[in-house]
């Protein structure tokens, strides 16, 4: 059988096997990984032949928090919280009135080159601005897999203005033909309402969407649920019935352990975003305890105006280092994190049968990392192993040379196949100097 694809005596690793890393080749047949083998692969087995040796082969990493909107307002909230964010930025409503739908295209499509050349080959965007079709279009140009959160909301001023059935129903349908996973954005905490909170789930439930909010975030939107409800965010989602397995919860940062235990029993997904969380003074998720409770814990960037990087490995580093700081040095293991970055990002999106582990069978979606350089050597691979702490603490974005993608070889030697970067660099530029000289005034 002559594979259509084939990447020969790379470092394997993958969840599958308990991230003990091996020698061996991955062969490529209709998008899907149809051959795995310890050693090498001759070319003449396979029609595209990639040299993996010294390189390490891991699944693609999911980010299942990301606002593209934002990248071209990157390093503009430095040294702001949220809520002062939030103060200074309303007159524009968040730069809406200072740039187009084709400034936020090209944002969009920015963050999804970002994502892919550092790894990430699955991202979920939380819209702040629906585009339409032209949502679709920007991520599927791009090769990157994802899903689409489109907000309920029609302006965030006016959380009763829900959009369109006939608008949401040509979306969904769009995203399902272009493979990608619609996704319905719910309200923020301040705008907790039973009634309204009722009617988002009954749309989600009759259009068989995943939903997904901002859940338990910083101190200020559990003190406005506290003073409303007499509880907290999460204790009123799951009083309501409106935790589950269908429900994404982001950042997640104020949690009891009561409340992990009902984010566990109604088998809410939990995406926590720590740079972010650190930057914004948002607080230290509870992340830990989560996953010792057996909540399906994933990671994401969050928008470049409250992170600045898209790029996953960060956040692991960021992940193991938080809590080894706040709650001890083993409070976390170094799989429970690349578990995280991978097929706990695959649950989150209920993919985990095709995606997020090194399996034949499943899509051929994984990545390739340099490793012959100095800041990733030593390299060992065997009982004292030390590949999996290399991808925590040593790795970048920037270490990655190859990106597959459903089988296509999207980025290769660490060069983007799919889009004129330079084009969308240039446009992302503008817009951006379009907002800083508007804030200077």
């Amino acid at each position: 059988m002559k594979y259509e694809a084939g990447i020969s005596g790379a470092i394997i690793v993958s969840g599958h096997n308990g991230y003990r890393p091996f020698i061996g080749s991955v062969g490529i047949t209709g998008g899907r990984i149809t051959a795995i083998c310890k050693g090498e692969m001759g070319q003449s087995e396979c029609r595209d032949w990639v040299d993996g040796r010294g390189k390490i082969l891991m699944p693609g990493l999911v980010n299942g928090h990301c606002h593209g909107d934002m990248t071209l307002a990157r390093g503009l909230g430095d040294d702001l919280t949220l809520w002062e964010q939030n103060l200074e930025f309303a007159d524009t409503g968040w730069f809406w009135t200072l740039v187009s739908d084709e400034d936020r295209y090209a944002s969009r499509q920015l963050t999804y080159c970002e994502a892919l050349l550092s790894g990430t080959t699955f991202i979920m965007e939380n819209m702040y601005w629906g585009m339409g079709n032209m949502s679709v279009r920007a991520m599927k140009e791009t090769g990157i897999r994802g899903a689409l959160a489109e907000d309920i909301r029609q302006d965030f001023g006016k959380p009763d203005e829900f959009i369109p059935s006939v608008y949401l129903d040509s979306y969904v349908d769009t995203c399902r033909q272009e493979e990608i996973i619609p996704v319905l954005g719910s309200v923020s905490e301040e705008d907790y309402d039973t009634d309204r909170m009722e009617r988002i789930h009954k749309i989600a439930e009759d259009r068989g969407l995943k939903l997904t909010c901002h859940l338990a975030e910083n101190t200020w939107r559990q003190e406005l649920v506290l003073k409303k409800y007499g509880v907290t965010s999460i204790e009123y989602m799951y009083s309501h019935g409106f935790l589950g397995a269908g429900v994404i919860g982001s950042h997640v940062v104020y949690a009891s352990g009561e409340e992990i235990d009902k984010l566990a029993k109604s088998g809410t997904k939990v995406v926590n975003t720590p740079l972010c969380e650190m930057k914004i003074q948002d607080g230290i998720a509870p992340i830990p305890e989560m996953v010792r409770k057996g909540v399906t814990v994933c990671l994401g960037t969050d928008g470049a105006m409250w992170n600045n990087s898209n790029d996953i490995f960060r956040e692991m580093k960021g992940m193991s280092l938080l809590h080894t700081v706040n709650t001890g040095i083993r409070s976390l293991k170094k799989t429970d994190i690349l578990d995280m970055a991978t097929i706990n990002g695959a649950k989150c999106f209920g993919l985990e049968k095709d995606y997020g582990t090194i399996e034949t069978g499943k899509k051929a979606d994984f990545i390739l990392i340099e490793t012959r350089t100095p800041h990733m050597r030593p390299l060992r691979v065997g009982a004292c192993e030390n590949v999996t702490s290399s991808l925590i603490y040593n790795a970048t974005g920037q270490d990655v040379t190859d990106v597959f993608v459903d089988g296509k070889h999207i980025v290769r030697d660490r060069q983007l196949t799919t889009i004129d970067l330079q084009g969308l660099t240039d446009q992302v530029q503008i817009a951006s100097e379009r907002i800083a000289e508007r804030l200077q005034k």
